[in-house]
C-alpha cells in the first residue's frame, strides 16, 4: 500500500451498516437508531445525487470508467464521507 487515495465503495459498505443498524434498533425498540440509519442513507442517497461521488458511480453514470476524471467527475472516499459527514450535520 502506497498511501494513496481511494476511490472504493463507500456506499455499499455505510448501506451494509445502516440497515444492521436499523434492524438492531427495530429489535431494541430504539426509534434514534432507526431514525439515525434512515437519515444516513438518504444522506447518501442525496450527495450522490447532488453529483458528489466515487468512481465506481461515475463510471455508471458515464458509462465508462475510462471517462472519468478525478475531482471532474468523482471524489475520493475521504472527500466523499466529509460530504456524507458535512450534510449529516444539517
Amino acid at each position: 500500500m502506497q498511501g494513496r487515495p481511494t476511490s472504493t465503495k463507500p456506499i455499499a459498505s455505510i448501506f451494509a451498516w445502516t440497515r444492521g443498524l436499523e434492524h438492531r434498533g427495530k429489535l431494541d425498540g430504539n426509534p434514534d437508531l432507526i431514525k439515525f440509519s434512515q437519515t444516513l442513507e438518504r444522506v447518501c442517497v442525496e450527495i450522490v445525487e447532488s453529483g458528489v461521488m466515487t468512481k465506481d458511480l461515475a463510471g455508471c453514470r458515464l458509462h465508462a470508467l475510462a471517462n472519468c476524471k478525478l475531482n471532474e467527475h468523482y471524489v475520493n472516499t475521504s472527500d466523499f464521507l466529509d460530504a456524507i459527514r458535512t450534510n449529516l450535520g444539517k
